[in-house]
């Protein structure tokens, strides 16, 4: 079940906010709690045991380290923060990274063995991550442990956040867990974000999504079809693509978390909009950089020591960054290639930028721009070798034509036309830093046009069953 879906948009979600809004208060995280379950039983099966354990393991670790901090027992808390550890990313090492490290073994002639069949639950590397956080946050006295299982269930399996985040942390929600309110103008404000969202998803994203799957497949299956202008068009595709699709859905998963009373943390700032690598990475994804930052990059040391083991310990932080995406060596390329442009900008003290004149913060944005999508090859690309073919056909400059893109432009008028949007949108929020990742106040205009015009817009695009599912739904 997507958000985008219609089960989800024309049966799951109205039911579950007619028997949330009717329901006492003391059994609304019950409610919530049982749809939740439904919600990822439905997508998922059997492999909500995989959830399950989860939540059992690091709900009995909680007390484990509540009671260690209470009795200053440093060896329960250490106890405490290791299991977690160890048996959160061993669920992610077996159902995720297992039958890769096989295939690695296998190619490198020490394993002969069958590649065992295992089926990814879905979300896993996001709630794997947010259970860790709170066993290693009620260690650290950061938050009290939950007295009731239920809700910490609730915490761990809210359905808005459970498949593609954004990764919340315990404290960050704590009092909402115990007590929030249910009004109208907090339903109403939650309805257009969603909104915006889903138009961003449907109308964009997904129609943008034959580009760039046209350009990358051409990479891995015939490159010699694959022309300059073919590469430039299905790498800008791709670009708006995953910016409008996950963006879209933090807006949805933060809208529908308003409508039930919660308020999450932001996904998105104007990455875009970024002047350097380092802050692109403060304004993509950031529930997952400040994840990696609070309980990897500072434990590791930080920027506290010397230069080389700060350098050591921001590369370890985005080759983890880049495996947690997917069990592939395109992944940790990627992650590499930007943890050594990290590396780069700190050497040369590029991370901020302290200069007004608008034509130095144009150069550095354009500048950053144009890393992140050549990264964003590594990223798609389904092998190195994919990669490299692409890479070859981006600057080869062997042809500006259309070439195998030619009958989606010429024949699918709509498809240019959403490509023409997605580069406006784009361009505004590169050029003026115009929120559009966070329309958590639009102007009345904006929320007549996404109530009035783009939402019957993509919800007749979902009936007509033209959707897909979320690109980080596969991370």
């Amino acid at each position: 079940m997507v958000f985008s879906g219609i089960t989800f948009l024309f049966y799951f979600l109205p039911a579950v906010l007619l028997v949330y809004a009717i329901a006492p208060r003391p059994l609304r995280n019950l409610v919530l709690l049982v749809a939740s379950l439904v919600f990822y039983i439905w997508g998922a099966g059997y492999l909500v045991l995989t959830l399950l354990f989860s939540v059992v393991v690091d709900y009995a670790l909680g007390f484990v380290a509540q009671r260690g901090a209470t009795y200053r027992d440093a060896r329960r808390v250490r106890f405490a923060i290791t299991a977690s550890v160890v048996l959160n990313v061993g669920l992610l090492a077996w159902f995720k990274y297992a039958g890769w490290l096989i295939d690695i073994a296998a190619d490198a002639g020490v394993y002969s063995g069958s590649v065992p069949e295992i089926v990814l639950p879905i979300g896993i590397s996001f709630f794997t991550f947010q259970s860790m956080s709170y066993t290693i946050d009620v260690a650290r006295g950061r938050c009290d442990h939950l007295s009731n299982p239920l809700d910490f269930a609730l915490y761990v399996t809210l359905f808005p956040q459970l498949i593609a985040g954004p990764i919340v942390r315990y404290h960050e929600i704590e009092p909402q867990i115990r007590d929030r309110r249910f009004s109208i103008d907090q339903f109403g404000e939650g309805a257009v974000r969603f909104s915006h969202g889903l138009a961003k998803k449907v109308l964009i994203a997904d129609t943008l999504a034959p580009l760039a799957d046209r350009s990358f497949g051409a990479a891995t299956l015939d490159p010699d079809s694959l022309t300059t202008g073919s590469a430039w068009i299905g790498l800008v595709a791709y670009t708006l693509q995953i910016y409008f699709d996950f963006s879209g859905y933090s807006d949805m998963a933060i809208g529908l978390g308003k409508m039930f009373g919660f308020t999450f943390p932001e996904n998105f700032r104007r990455p875009y909009s970024a002047v350097s690598i380092t802050d692109f990475w403060r304004r993509w994804h950031i529930t997952l950089s400040n994840w990696f930052r609070d309980y990897v990059y500072l434990p590791l040391g930080g920027s506290r020591g010397s230069s080389a083991s700060t350098y050591r310990n921001l590369m370890a932080v985005f080759l983890l960054t880049g495996v947690w995406h997917g069990a592939n060596w395109t992944f940790v390329a990627w992650g590499a290639f930007h943890g050594l442009w990290l590396l780069v900008e700190r050497r040369a003290g590029l991370r901020s930028l302290d200069e007004d004149r608008p034509g130095v913060v144009a150069l550095r944005r354009a500048t950053t721009l144009l890393i992140v999508m050549l990264g964003w090859v590594l990223f798609r690309s389904t092998s190195l070798d994919a990669a490299g073919n692409f890479y070859l056909a981006l600057f080869s400059f062997d042809g500006f034509g259309l070439g195998i893109l030619e009958d989606f432009v010429t024949t699918r008028v709509a498809l240019t036309l959403l490509l023409a949007i997605g580069v406006f949108g784009l361009s505004r929020d590169f050029v003026a830093g115009l929120a559009l990742t966070r329309p958590d106040n639009p102007p009345i205009p904006a929320r007549a046009a996404i109530m009035l015009v783009a939402l019957p817009a993509a919800l007749l695009l979902v009936a007509a069953g033209a959707f897909s599912p979320f690109l980080y739904f596969q991370f």
